[in-house]
């Protein structure tokens, strides 16, 4: 496995503190082989207010990121590692990205014979503008609140298809079933960067919620079983 720098990880926590008044915790990690060539994995987790004091953050518990592309995402992150090195890939688990899905709406504009370019420049620029809307109103949905020294338990899915080999850039992996691997969560607890991504009205409601918490909070690992 050859090494990469992880410059957008790297760029993704830099310019967050590690939180101590919040702590994620992975409980366990179960799976079930649902066809021979399937494996889904649960990650089941569970957030906890480390202070005698309420708090909330911003964080999108119904998705997540393998942490090569979690720059700016207000949802957890994770790590995938085959004995110490870690693999940075995101094509391991089986996951769609909002940029995905946006080219594949565009890509399908663009496909319409009948349908004239500025009509789909006009079907494009007001999808970008219902995104933004969509995007402001899931941030504000993603406001979790935890009272005093509270804890909730989340539960994610990933699915894999049992292909050991992936690349990322001039990177190649291979998932060794001789060797262990390990999986944990990060996540990036985000206020004033959302400024660009939500509705004025809306980020002046973020701002001006003193109980929203900022940071960076680390999770412990747990093994993950890739093995046959």
């Amino acid at each position: 496995m050859r090494k990469i720098c992880f410059i957008l990880f790297f760029f993704s926590i830099s310019s967050f503190a590690q939180d101590t008044s919040l702590a994620i915790i992975i409980d366990s990690i179960v799976y079930n082989d649902s066809t021979p060539n399937q494996r889904k994995f649960t990650i089941i987790y569970h957030l906890q207010n480390l202070t005698n004091n309420p708090i909330s953050f911003i964080l999108n518990t119904n998705n997540i990121r393998p942490n090569a592309t979690s720059s700016m995402s207000y949802s957890p992150a994770y790590r995938l590692y085959q004995g110490d090195e870690i693999i940075n890939t995101v094509s391991i688990f089986n996951t769609k990205t909002a940029k995905e899905k946006f080219e594949k709406i565009k890509k399908d504009i663009d496909s319409k014979s009948a349908q004239s370019k500025n009509d789909a420049r006009t079907n494009v620029y007001d999808y970008i503008e219902k995104r933004k809307k969509e995007i402001s109103q899931n941030i504000l949905n993603s406001i979790i609140k935890l009272g005093p020294k509270e804890i909730k338990n989340f539960s994610i899915t990933l699915d894999w298809d049992k292909n050991r080999y992936s690349e990322y850039f001039d990177n190649e992996y291979y998932l060794d079933e001789k060797e262990t691997h390990y999986f944990d969560l990060s996540v990036n607890l985000m206020k004033e960067e959302f400024k660009e991504r939500v509705a004025s009205e809306d980020f002046k409601k973020i701002i001006e919620d003193k109980s929203i918490i900022k940071g960076w909070v680390q999770s412990n690992k747990m093994k993950i079983n890739f093995k046959e």
